[in-house]
């Protein structure tokens, strides 16, 4: 390794559970190493809640004591390679411990590794309170970190596990690093080889990639790559489908857009004050974005997916009329209908399908509650949630970075005109205001069936049901406020025919 990029770890520079580990491989007298992704953010002063060990040992139950040891619970993760990992209750803290085979030595465990910036370790043995460790770093990878380079190991390492060319991008969008060149190259010219690993390994990578910061850059990074097209060939698709006036880009484009857009909705950034300080806000949103979801996701991380996917239906709904317009009629149910055969094809679950999908078919709604620069009646306002149910407040988010998308880099310019931006966040606070305390079931019913089936002879049936729609809906809009009114209401349309 270059002596200029030598670099030595404390144990205060990890985790500090460290200590704990530390005692542990002493008693047991046995040689371990800090290696991957711990020793990187180590070397860049980040914290870590995943550790990775390499245990050189004739046993494999090593991760079993350790993980009586620091009272957490050992699952195997990879039996083949016999990888186990150590899980501790409600702590997002991972511990995961390989065995390091007797024909080889760390050095070599590590060249094996994707990228050099993860090819480094530490010896526990010289850790200790008192002194440092020197990194061990046979593909100078600490040169890499101090470049912000993210370089692969080599070709083969890339082919022997295609997944690794997802993580990449992944690793340049967490770490803000650039993909080197000649890694550029390596991954254009074996991304088909994504085709032939588990498509639950790719929908996990593609989930984590939507997770991190700065998502439309990696987006066009999968783009450029050839790998968007593999996982969701759909979005080909949209390439250079032309949008009306008011849209700056083709859909492929917007498409990739809103996800950013939405991920700045969402931020806690300090820029685009005057553009941000309209969005609604409610009690405890962020933690309404940041709970989990689905399939191991939080709610953001799946609506930006959804972000991504809706327009999905554009290109096959596309019609230019006599006088030159351009529109989609129909894209939002279709685009409902094609994503859920994409989400079915990356084996997402039935949860997180019909999240996507119901999220893409209304995408639009926000914006058609009432006429523009109107404020939304109560009925309108009754309908959207009654039709939208566990999907109306997101879907306020995503119509906003939609809008956003569309205006394009334009609105984000500290000259951009926000008027008609503002009358859009006020009818999104309308919406919002009037969804008491985020409640499914926010329009108390006044009558049950029952009621209704004694004070106006009826039979149990659909008509019941649809009358109990109706008084719910005229409730909301303030026509009927009680029991008695609720009776007369269903009974005047039984009269009128209108059941």
């Amino acid at each position: 390794m270059n002596k200029t990029t030598e670099r030595h770890l404390k144990l205060t520079d990890i985790n500090s559970i460290m200590s704990s580990i530390l005692r542990f491989i002493r008693a047991n007298k046995t040689d371990a190493y800090l290696v991957g992704g711990a020793v990187r953010d180590a070397c860049l002063k980040r914290t870590t809640e995943d550790l990775d060990l390499i245990v050189s040992s004739s046993t494999q139950d090593v991760g079993l004591e350790l993980a009586k040891h620091l009272d957490g619970k050992c699952i195997s993760l990879d039996a083949k390679r016999n990888i186990q990992r150590i899980v501790f209750g409600q702590k997002s803290l991972t511990l995961d411990v390989s065995y390091l085979h007797q024909s080889e030595d760390v050095a070599g465990n590590l060249s094996r590794r994707d990228f050099t910036i993860d090819a480094m370790a530490i010896s526990l043995n010289e850790l200790s309170e008192q002194s440092a460790a020197k990194v061990i770093d046979p593909t100078d990878g600490y040169s890499d970190l101090l470049k912000r380079s993210i370089r692969a190991t080599s070709e083969a390492t890339l082919r022997a596990d295609p997944v690794r060319i997802l993580r990449g991008v992944r690793l340049s969008a967490q770490l803000d690093f650039s993909l080197e060149t000649k890694t550029i190259t390596w991954m254009k010219k074996n991304n088909h080889l994504l085709s032939d690993i588990s498509i639950e390994r790719v929908r996990d990578e593609i989930l984590k990639i939507l997770a991190s910061s700065k998502i439309t850059q990696s987006l066009y990074n999968l783009d450029s790559l050839g790998l968007l097209s593999i996982v969701i060939p759909e979005l080909e698709t949209c390439k250079n489908i032309e949008q009306p006036k008011e849209h700056s880009y083709d859909v492929f484009r917007h498409s990739l857009e809103t996800p950013g857009m939405l991920e700045l909705i969402l931020s806690e950034t300090n820029s685009h004050q005057r553009l941000l300080e309209s969005v609604p806000r409610f009690e405890h949103w962020r933690n309404f974005f940041n709970e989990p979801l689905a399939d191991g996701v939080s709610r953001s991380t799946m609506l930006r997916l959804a972000a991504l996917l809706h327009d999905i239906a554009k290109p096959c709904t596309k019609t230019v009329d006599n006088d030159g317009r351009i529109r989609f009629l129909g894209h939002g149910p279709l685009g409902s209908e094609i994503s859920r055969s994409i989400m079915s094809r990356l084996r997402f679950s039935r949860k997180a399908t019909d999240y996507v999908s119901n999220l893409i078919k209304h995408h639009l709604r926000p914006s058609q509650v009432a006429p523009k620069g109107s404020i939304p009646s109560k009925r309108a306002v009754y309908r959207y949630y009654r039709d939208l149910g566990n999907v109306s407040v997101d879907t306020v988010y995503l119509n906003l970075a939609d809008y956003m998308a569309a205006k394009g880099d334009m609105i984000l310019k500290s000259s951009a005109d926000l008027q008609d931006w503002q009358r859009h966040c006020k009818m999104a606070a309308d919406i919002l205001d009037n969804n008491q305390k985020y409640d499914p079931d926010i329009y108390h019913r006044i009558v049950n069936g029952y009621d209704l089936m004694s004070a106006l002879a009826l039979e149990p049936g659909p008509i019941v049901g649809k009358l109990i729609s109706s008084i719910s809906e005229a409730h909301a809009a303030g026509d009927i406020n009680n029991r008695q009114e609720a009776i007369d209401f269903a009974r005047a349309l039984i009269k009128n025919g209108n059941k």
